[in-house]
């Protein structure tokens, strides 16, 4: 109580207390959105990215070609294509995708879906029958009944299958096999009008969670049976234990661009899964937002650390005398560095919660970074959450305040306690 006392008695102590209020309320405004946006962009995809490769699919032939010369092979050349991928060394399992791969989809493939009276905005993802599509992917069912290896098989086009999180966000429960679901779908009605009628859904089974697509947040995705799929597709690619993507990617590139072939079916281009992720979150805006956040954050830090710095060093520098008069009565180095540490820390701690104090009334009025709203009450994140989220990034803003500081005082604080007695003084 003491320092404290002290400190609030000198003119340049509260000069400092006023700066770091102000970076206070300045880091919060620049690490709030890049630590929400770290959180969801970063967030498990639910399948192993490290070990799956893009393959993307290209026709020599356009669609005019084909209604106009009757080709009718395409689908033919394509599982064609699909089965020489297949037999690549390091190849596990390969899958032709029905429309985007998992991880990289599309808003465009959303819809509500219904049960009773409750409703669940999800993603909706087609696979193929029979495809081993959720074993390329290392999708785990959580349904005893219906294991993965069974997921695709058999399945009928009324059939679906959903996420953890799906499940919970709609009925509550996992326990949803056998149990219906209700989407509303564009399409001619009974009396031949155009609009939106009901489809009705048997569940198949659940699965863990997937982000459908690098964005998703809400982990809510219905997987259906299609029976048929789009020419031009990419091959999702499954690698034996150990493999790295972008190796097998590098070491396989000439026999990718020129075996990998059929009359009129060719690889085009190919990626790893990792970077096709990356790619889905530059493409919606997500990648090129949390760069500016980014940006504007380590520019703050940058300015901070370099005021902050100054500051302390000019603040620290003026108490020489006092060391030195301390030194005299017999405080040790320790004593007298560990006394600027203390204080450091006393002036710190006070501004940032004064600082906080001063941001939670604009917080409260305003609201905190929200870009990534749920829909799923099933799925909760600290920061879905006004007290946690306010208390998280104070205390990350706190540390890194603190860091900064600690470290600005530490040096001049440890050469003045190290320096003699008779030097301290007669500077002064």
């Amino acid at each position: 109580m003491k320092q404290i006392t002290e400190i609030f008695r000198r003119r340049s102590s509260l000069w400092l207390i006023l700066e770091l209020i102000l970076v206070t309320i300045a880091c919060w405004w620049a690490f709030d959105p890049v630590l929400v946006t770290g959180t969801v962009i970063r967030m498990n995809p639910g399948f192993d990215v490290d070990r799956m490769v893009k393959l993307n699919v290209s026709s020599t032939v356009t669609r005019l070609d084909i209604e106009e010369q009757q080709i009718t092979t395409i689908p033919d050349e394509e599982e064609h294509l699909l089965q020489k991928v297949q037999e690549l060394e390091d190849v596990v399992l390969a899958y032709r995708d029905v429309f985007n791969p998992i991880g990289v989809g599309d808003y465009g493939w959303s819809t509500y879906f219904y049960h009773d009276s409750d409703s669940l905005y999800a993603c909706q993802y087609e696979f193929l029958k029979d495809s081993r599509m959720f074993e390329v992917y290392g999708i785990q069912s959580i349904t005893p009944e219906v294991p993965t290896s069974e997921l695709s098989h058999d399945c009928e086009w009324n059939e679906v299958i959903l996420t953890r999180s799906m499940a919970m966000g709609l009925f509550g429960t996992i326990d949803v096999a056998g149990r219906s679901l209700i989407s509303k779908v564009w399409g001619y009605l009974e009396n031949g009008e155009y609009g939106r009628k009901n489809e009705n859904y048997r569940i198949r089974a659940v699965v863990e969670d997937v982000r459908h697509h690098a964005w998703d947040r809400d982990l809510a995705t219905v997987f259906k049976c299609s029976t048929g799929s789009s020419s031009s597709v990419p091959i999702i690619v499954r690698l034996r234990e150990g493999v790295n993507a972008e190796r097998f990617l590098e070491s396989h590139k000439q026999q990718l661009q020129t075996e990998m072939t059929t009359e009129h079916c060719y690889i085009r281009d190919f990626q790893t899964a990792r970077d096709a992720f990356q790619e889905d979150i530059d493409r919606i805006g997500v990648g090129g937002q949390m760069r500016r956040n980014l940006f504007i954050a380590a520019f703050f830090s940058v300015n901070i650390a370099f005021g902050v710095f100054g500051t302390l060093l000019m603040y620290t520098r003026q108490r020489r005398e006092e060391a030195g008069v301390r030194r005299a009565f017999g405080a040790t180095k320790w004593n007298v560095f560990w006394d600027f540490i203390r204080e450091a820390w006393l002036l710190t701690t006070i501004s940032v919660v004064i600082g906080c104090i001063i941001y939670f009334q604009f917080a409260a009025a305003k609201g905190l970074f929200d870009g990534f709203t749920s829909r799923n009450p099933a799925v909760h994140f600290w920061f879905d959450d006004f007290g946690t989220h306010f208390m998280v990034v104070s205390v990350i803003v706190y540390i890194i305040i603190l860091c900064t500081v600690l470290l600005g005082t530490a040096i001049p604080a440890w050469r003045i306690s190290r320096s003699e007695i008779t030097e301290s003084l007669r500077e002064e």
